[in-house]
């Protein structure tokens, strides 16, 4: 023990980027799908809201995002070891 204080919790992302991005990437395109349908399903209903779609939209963003920053560090880990 060097007895310097370790942080809880760190922005980094973990170490299999490839993996993650392109679990990301299907999560995303899922939920995009997904929002789709619910829209679909939401316009047959009387007085129907949009919300869930766009939480749906939303999730995908957030899904999309974590992909290319997961694919950013894949691919400068990439270029790094070579």
């Amino acid at each position: 023990m060097n007895g310097a204080a370790k942080t809880p919790f760190t922005l980094r992302t973990p170490p299999r980027y490839g993996r993650r991005t392109v679990w990301s990437l299907i999560a995303a395109l899922g939920l995009f799908g997904l929002s789709f349908g619910i829209d679909a399903a939401a316009a047959n209903q009387v007085g129907y809201s949009e919300m869930p779609a766009i939480w749906a939209r939303y999730l995908a963003a957030v899904a999309l995002y974590y992909a290319a920053i997961c694919s950013f560090r894949w691919f400068r880990r990439r270029r790094m070891k070579a």
